[in-house]
């Protein structure tokens, strides 16, 4: 590795003193609107006379070198407004050239709808899209603004192709093109941010509070400059920078919420501004949000599947629960750019976003696998048991969970002649915190011969009935439930992450073709770790009525459950008189902690050419990656057990420290194709190669083994023996933009995984020279395969007789399959096989109405045992309104309205092929509404 660093350096230094020599001309200006205030990024500029293409910026500039002296003839291009060709005389090649390019005069300024709105934020993603030479859809700050989106995840997910999903009803991990969102990176401002999530790679974008963005732009195609460790696409988060702007922008909103469920109101509050100063040398940029919003759900859950060998099924275990959350989320982003002179720019970015999320779950289990099944009494659709030694449990957690997600950059830019050089230096840390949880038992065995019922005419609603009488009073009576013991419970994830990356392009002709040649290097090492302290005790002389209170539950009679103040005062008031389970808390603790060391240094050559209405993209990147993992082998020996031929005289717990490590090299090509058969349609095509590494909870060297004293064996497994998931993937697609306000988009998609990663259940099988009845782990699947077509269409309806309508629709219909090791082959976990979103629209004058319409099918969420045990999460339609009004350019007042239908979450297992519930979850409606002032 040392060698491939220093061969990349040196090659980068000569090509740099090779390159300084070269003098050109250059024309580096800039594009506005017709006001000359507002930068106009994703504007194409093409000079005629050579054929080389640039895209405008965020500021608004562009630049091209490499200009022989001479009259030159730009045609700048922006949806929403007219080509515009502006002449240009470069009288030397020692000459730079800085014209101001106004495009939309042709736009009636006081509705100024060409950067204004829906409509001007329709203009500046389709600009984007337009120009990139991959395929991305791009979301700006002005389109996120106009849904009622709580956090980054809610606003990526209005894009083609992307699904979110969600926890509690809020939008958390972003899928791309039905992929797991292990599968997608996530960035921003060109940080590769880590993952606070203790198992996983994914970044739960609930995390970052939308109202701090500039725009988001989702990543469908690799370049060689772009981490190959990504098989469903990057989502890039960018804030804002100074030099974005002409004069000082504020923009502040305050708002109130109001969550349906629980009846309760919170509130949010955000203020962004920007400003240039030194004469536009210096730019600074701050944002800064902050919200607490109190809500919750109601649960009806089914644990241990359906037993379908009766005369009537009925679920094992049936839990109902009431959740009550407080979630406050608090994001800052600042950041500098500093123009030294023309050919130096510095800059320094950073975003801070901490995310708490205070839990009460109030749940109540009734386990009918443990009581009589009365087969006379039992028929048609209604199973009736009588009780011998059957608990009804009444527990509660209180839980406060907390995530941090930091990311600082610095970095700059230098232009000599042909030549720029970009380099950055990072830094991001992810955290994730659970300080003293705390779950409590309540227990009551029922054994004199009650009699419970399950009514399951309905498979995804089953009503439970009480036999009356005694049976009732028991069941509801807080004084028969004892305290069945605690949990305490210390976890803490870090995943933090330096990198360092050089890029140098040179800017050249081939023969008569424009183009350019680019390489460079990226070193990143990063270091996570998850610590659990886990604490198991011993019943106490507590009763659930000494501390008992009611929740609201509108799925059935919940009954008394524990409040979770006095538990806790409880507690912490007896702790040390309470009797410490030591085996099971040594065997929670050091089974599920360990630390992962990952290490990757890159480096890359691409290049590009153009021909005319051709421009071709490619090249090739290289990854070495060294992963050394540590963990523990646990093992828990119950009392009579047999172990080495001895028997135990007590439950013990054995620890043995184990270590792993990997090293391997990727090699991955890519080439990106953008074709203008017209002006207004565009045919891109694609390959690039791309990895996905193990997620550090499946590659970290964990055993768990539990023997009782029957000396069965059960076990756990982590995998360090895990190969990365390698890809290829292939895209085409056809955009046509009939008019300046409207585009339609046909895209398809394939993608051919190899050493895909599932997991796997074993029966009677010998791992590590032990043999287990029972065993669980990780493996690669020989295959898997995802393909689908993807459509978009938005347009301004001008044509309608009433102005002002905007109607837009996406749709992504995807076909997977994987074949495990047993040979049955599955679609793809979390994969979804059609996704689409409705968006109608009203801006004209005052108003801006929105509906949406957010729709997706079913998924496989857990491949178990086999068909008949797999989880599904069935399909999911959300409404969302949004409505503002603005008094005038300053003072805007809007309501938005979210999951209008009380859309549940809904999942089943299917044992004799019919849908039956594993959990059926209502989020009510949610209501935000406010006041947003922009100076």
């Amino acid at each position: 590795m040392k060698k491939t660093i220093a061969m990349l350096g040196t090659a980068s230094v000569l090509a740099l003193a090779a390159a300084t020599a070269a003098q050109a001309g250059t024309i580096a200006g800039r594009v506005t609107d017709a006001s000359q205030s507002v930068a106009l990024e994703g504007a194409t500029v093409r000079i005629l006379e050579t054929g080389q293409t640039t895209t405008v910026g965020a500021d608004g500039t562009f630049r091209v070198t490499g200009l022989a002296a001479g009259e030159y003839t730009l045609r700048v291009s922006y949806v929403g407004a007219d080509v515009r060709e502006v002449s240009v005389n470069l009288a030397s090649v020692t000459e730079t050239v800085s014209p101001t390019i106004t495009l939309g005069d042709d736009v009636a300024y006081v509705d100024n709808i060409l950067v204004m709105g829906q409509r001007g934020a329709l203009n500046s993603a389709l600009s984007r899209q337009r120009a990139n030479d991959g395929n991305i859809a791009v979301l700006s700050s002005d389109a996120i603004g106009q849904f009622p989106d709580e956090n980054v995840a809610e606003a990526a997910r209005r894009a083609v192709g992307v699904n979110v999903l969600n926890d509690q009803g809020e939008g958390r991990f972003v899928s791309i093109r039905g992929l797991d969102p292990n599968l997608v990176s996530t960035s921003i401002n060109g940080v590769r941010l880590t993952s606070p999530e203790a198992e996983d790679r994914q970044v739960g974008l609930d995390v970052i509070d939308a109202d701090v963005l500039s725009s988001v732009v989702i990543n469908k195609s690799l370049l060689p400059n772009m981490d190959g460790d990504s098989v469903g696409g990057n989502v890039e988060i960018e804030t804002m920078s100074g030099l974005d702007v002409d004069d000082l922008y504020m923009r502040a909103r305050v708002a109130s919420l109001y969550s349906d469920l629980e009846q309760e109101f919170g509130y949010r509050g955000s203020i962004n501004f920007a400003n240039n100063f030194m004469d536009g040398r210096l730019g600074v940029a701050g944002s800064l949000s902050y919200q607490q919003r109190g809500f919750g759900s109601e649960s009806f859950e089914v644990d241990g599947g359906w037993e379908i060998d009766e005369s009537v099924a009925f679920p094992n275990e049936v839990e109902m629960r009431n959740y009550q959350v407080t979630r406050e989320r608090t994001t800052a982003a600042l950041n500098f750019d500093y123009r030294v002179n023309n050919n130096l720019s510095l800059y320094s970015r950073s975003t801070c976003s901490d995310f708490s999320d205070q839990e009460y779950r109030s749940r109540v289990e009734i386990k009918f696998e443990d009581a009589d099944y009365d087969d006379v009494n039992s028929s048609g659709n209604l199973a009736v048991f009588t009780t011998s030694d059957m608990d009804i449990d009444r527990d509660v957690k209180d839980r406060l969970e907390t995530q941090m997600l930091f990311a600082t950059d610095f970095g700059g830019e230098w232009l000599r002649g042909n030549t720029s050089i970009d380099w950055s230096l990072s830094y991001v840390h992810a955290e994730e915190e659970e300080p003293n949880r705390l779950d409590t038992d309540f227990r009551y065995t029922f054994e004199n011969g009650e009699s419970f019922a399950v009514d399951g005419s309905n498979p995804l609603s089953p009503q439970l009935i009480f036999g009356g009488g005694v049976t009732t009073d028991r069941v509801f009576d807080a004084a028969n439930y004892e305290n069945n013991g605690f949990e305490l419970t210390n976890g803490l994830s870090q995943d933090r992450e330096y990198a360092a990356t050089l890029n140098i392009r040179h800017d050249i002709d081939f023969g008569t073709l424009p183009g350019y040649i680019q390489y460079g290097v990226r070193a990143r090492t990063r270091d996570k770790k998850y610590a659990l302290d886990l604490e198991v005790y011993d019943d106490a002389n507590l009763l659930l009525s000494d501390v008992a209170h009611t929740v609201e539950y509108g799925q059935g009679p919940i009954g008394p459950v524990a409040n979770p103040g006095s538990v806790r005062d409880f507690f912490f008031a007896n702790r040390n008189a309470l009797d410490l389970v030591g085996t099971d808390s040594d065997i929670g603790s050091f089974g599920a902690s360990y630390r992962v060391e990952e290490d990757v240094v890159a480096g890359y050559l691409m290049g590009s050419v153009e021909n005319g209405p051709l421009r071709l993209v490619g090249g090739v990147r290289v990854e070495q990656t060294d992963m050394a993992a540590r963990g523990y082998e646990t093992f828990l020996g119950a009392e009579d057990a047999i172990v080495n031929g001895v028997a135990l005289t007590e439950d013990t717990v054995f620890v043995t420290p184990t270590s792993a490590s990997d090293d391997y090299t990727d090699v991955l090509p890519s080439i990106l194709a953008r074709y203008e058969l017209t002006e207004n349609i565009i045919l891109r095509g694609a390959y690039f190669a791309s990895i996905q590494r193990p997620n550090p909870g499946q590659f970290a060297p964990r055993i768990l083994v539990e023997q009782n004293d029957s000396n069965e064996v059960e076990g756990e497994f982590g995998n360090p023996d895990l190969q990365r998931l390698e890809a290829d993937n292939f895209d085409a697609s056809i955009e046509w933009y009939p008019n300046n306000d409207a585009v339609v988009y046909l895209g398809y998609f394939y993608k051919d995984l190899e050493n895909f990663i599932g997991g796997v259940e074993y029966s009677d099988i010998t791992l590590n020279g032990r043999v287990f009845d029972q065993a669980s782990s990780y493996i690669n699947l020989p295959e898997a395969n995802v393909s689908g077509i993807e459509f978009n269409y938005q347009q301004a309806l001008d044509f309608l007789p009433v102005e002002g309508f905007i109607a837009g629709f996406n749709f992504t219909a995807t076909d997977s399959e994987a074949t495990l090791a047993d040979g049955r082959v599955i679609p793809l976990p979390r994969q979804s096989d059609t996704v689409w979103n409705a968006v109608l629209g009203y801006d004209n004058g005052p108003w801006d109405l929105r509906a949406v319409v957010s729709t997706r099918s079913e998924y496989l969420d857990e491949i178990r045992g086999g068909a008949d045990e797999d989880r599904w999460v069935l399909e999911h339609t959300q409404l969302d309104l949004s409505a503002k009004f603005e008094f005038n350019d300053t003072l805007q007042i809007f309501g938005d309205l979210k999951n209008v239908t009380d859309e549940p979450y809904r999942a089943v297992t299917r044992p004799d092929g019919i849908n039956r519930v594993e959990q059926f979850e209502e989020y009510g409606w949610s209501a935000v509404f406010g006041v947003r002032v922009t100076y």
